[in-house]
């Protein structure tokens, strides 16, 4: 199966599984949740958790979908939370209007609490043994908290530095931990062992660098119709990003060479784990 067809296999699966689990109850806060999380999305994240949990020989949904799922959760969250006049102030999100625009800022910030705190639960469902969701767990809430994504979104906000190490280290903790965790998680999940582990970890940093850098490439060379959200807001407002530093060019090569460095990894994983080969390319040629 090609890489396409690969991930829209898994992506109804995932989509089938969030369903379940957030249905429709007519709340205004179900509402606005399952307004910006079943906005179209690449789904990118769980994909990374399945991919990875059946690379290191993982078998049962149950296992492993739960925590699939709360990536998507979690990650809906700080799209929402991004996007408030407080934060990236942007009107769009996967090609709708941003959540606090349809239901309040109020709503947007409260919808996105649940997310989060939701999706911290939903690991809790996994099937796999106790100690494995006690630990997928605690490294969760670490990259999410005041040393990861967090500490990330503070020095995005706040920064003043024009320095690449300050780049690399916002780039780090607001998306590349993230996307690492969510290897690793499903590697963990299914019961890999500790240097499989401490591999895919350093993988998924190289993978998720490589896709914030192209993040910031397709900002200024893409549409808000191939994108689904506002672009050209990180130049207009003199933000801190590789094409500012190095050029469009240079940006690429950049990205190209974690990329690299990723599928080595994979490479010395073994054949079992091609398909993160093949979505680590994704990431850093992708238009939207």
């Amino acid at each position: 199966m090609d890489l396409v067809g690969l991930m829209e296999g898994k992506r109804g699966v995932i989509e089938a599984a969030l369903e379940r689990y957030l249905p429709d109850d007519g709340h205004v806060l179900t509402q606005a949740m399952r307004y910006s999380l079943f906005a179209p999305g690449k789904r990118l994240r769980p994909i990374f958790a399945i991919l990875a949990y059946e690379a290191a020989g993982g078998k049962e949904a149950d296992e492993i979908l739960p925590a699939a799922c709360a990536l998507e959760y979690v990650h809906t969250f700080t799209l929402i939370h991004d996007d408030l006049p407080s934060m990236d102030d942007d009107d769009f999100r996967r090609g709708k209007p941003s959540n606090h625009k349809v239901f309040g800022e109020g709503l947007a910030i409260l919808a996105g609490d649940a997310l989060m705190i939701d999706g911290l639960g939903l690991v809790a469902q996994s099937t796999a043994p106790a100690e494995l969701v006690r630990r997928a767990l605690a490294e969760f809430s670490r990259i999410l908290g005041a040393g990861g994504v967090t500490r990330g979104q503070v020095d995005d906000l706040y920064g003043v530095e024009v320095d690449p190490k300050f780049l690399r280290h916002v780039h780090l903790r607001k998306t590349a931990l993230f996307i690492s965790f969510s290897m690793w998680v499903g590697a963990l999940l299914a019961g890999a062992s500790e240097e499989v582990l401490g591999l895919l970890g350093r993988a998924g940093v190289f993978a998720g660098m490589g896709f914030q850098i192209r993040d910031d490439i397709l900002d200024v060379t893409g549409s808000r119709e191939e994108l689904g959200k506002t672009t050209g807001k990180d130049e207009a407002e003199g933000k801190l990003t590789y094409p500012a530093l190095y050029g469009l060019q240079r940006s690429q090569h950049i990205a190209e060479g974690y990329a690299r460095r990723a599928r080595r990894i994979f490479a010395e994983l073994g054949s079992a784990w091609s398909r993160l080969v093949d979505l680590t390319d994704y990431l850093i040629d992708r238009r939207r």
